[in-house]
């Protein structure tokens, strides 16, 4: 099943897209004085490699070389078994098998002597033992930090990224939905409700975290326990699809308390502005919405190879302007009527909807 799910659609990604992502990316390589960009990839950190080929890596540590131009090259310590399924979803890259994946890199690097600066993604989070091997198979090679190059070309997405988010963000708010059926009484079973119904859906990774009694304890934890469901409880979605990641909180409360502040949210973010600070546009905002007060915000969105990071936040007041065409997650915290409240919910900036 999972292979049918994550298998590349070339209606919903087309290589035209991935092309003209990498054509992008190359120009920005060159422009910055690089002869070629590295990216590290790994379980928890897929989303730069899938951005580019559309493939979406798990499983153990890889790298990509992006050079002047043919065709990315994907080493990985995979066995050939799972390198002939690669192909099949990742369309526009050359797959090496090899134990030795920075070695590899390293010694593709070293034969062009074209090749003298290299920018690296993220590269102070780079394992020390791929660094290490691609420093001594190509010595005379300088490495950059090329990750605000790349976050630069992630701050506005494309058709085909919207297309993909607008599914995951359906199947996201579609699951939450099993919070209102009254089907469940424990957060395990609630869970799991969510869970099943995201799948089916055809949601590749789901990560459900709920909070069961809101007003004692604030912390959403992914659980399969049956603690009971208070009478506000809070439920965070984070939903993968093709590679692209969405994630809503929503706040339950049996006496219908939370309904208003979902409904202020929602067009909190249809209205987001570019330019402008999120901090001053939430004040404003917070204005119009009686017997509720800010106490929190964050916003998060995908600029490197992790799916979702936080970009700004109420921490970090002056540094809250969002682009035109910028994806973001935006997660608001309250005090409504008293009571805590917490939701969050998928926008791109400058767009009524995804």
């Amino acid at each position: 099943m999972r292979r049918g799910l994550m298998g590349w659609n070339a209606e919903e990604l087309p290589i035209a897209t991935l092309e003209a992502r990498l054509s992008r990316l190359r120009a920005a390589v060159a422009k910055a004085g690089m002869d070629a960009f590295v990216i590290y990839t790994n379980n928890t950190r897929p989303s730069a490699v899938a951005y580019v080929t559309g493939f979406t890596p798990y499983w153990s540590d890889a790298l990509m070389l992006i050079g002047k131009t043919g065709a990315p090259v994907f080493a990985t310590a995979l066995s050939k078994r799972v390198s002939e399924w690669i192909k099949t979803t990742d369309p526009v890259s050359e797959i090496v098998n090899t134990p030795r994946p920075g070695t590899l890199m390293g010694e593709r690097l070293a034969k062009d002597n074209s090749v003298k600066r290299v920018g690296v993604l993220e590269y102070d989070t780079l394992p020390s033992g791929l660094a290490d091997d691609m420093a001594t198979a190509a010595p005379s090679v300088e490495w950059m930090d090329g990750t605000s190059l790349f976050t630069g070309l992630r701050r506005e997405v494309d058709d085909s990224e919207r297309g993909l988010l607008k599914r995951a963000d359906a199947m996201a708010t579609a699951a939450l939905r099993e919070a209102e059926t009254g089907k469940a009484e424990d957060a395990g079973t609630l869970a799991g409700l969510i869970e099943k119904n995201a799948r089916l859906a055809g949601a590749e990774e789901t990560y459900i975290a709920v909070a069961p009694d809101f007003l004692a304890d604030r912390r959403l934890n992914r659980t399969s326990q049956p603690t009971p469901l208070a009478d506000r409880f809070a439920v965070r979605a984070t939903i993968a699809y093709k590679g692209c990641w969405v994630r809503r909180i929503r706040t339950f409360a049996k006496d219908g308390g939370a309904a208003s502040a979902d409904a202020w949210l929602d067009g909190v973010v249809r209205s987001l502005e570019a330019g402008k600070l999120i901090a001053s546009q939430l004040a404003a905002k917070i204005k119009e919405f009686s017997g509720a007060t800010l106490t929190g915000w964050t916003a998060e969105s995908c600029s490197g190879s992790y799916p979702l990071s936080a970009v700004a936040s109420s921490r970090a007041p002056g540094k809250d302007r969002p682009a035109t065409g910028q994806f973001l997650v935006l997660t608001v915290e309250l005090t409504l009527d008293g009571a805590p409240w917490i939701g969050a919910a998928p926008l791109i900036v400058g767009r009524s909807e995804i």
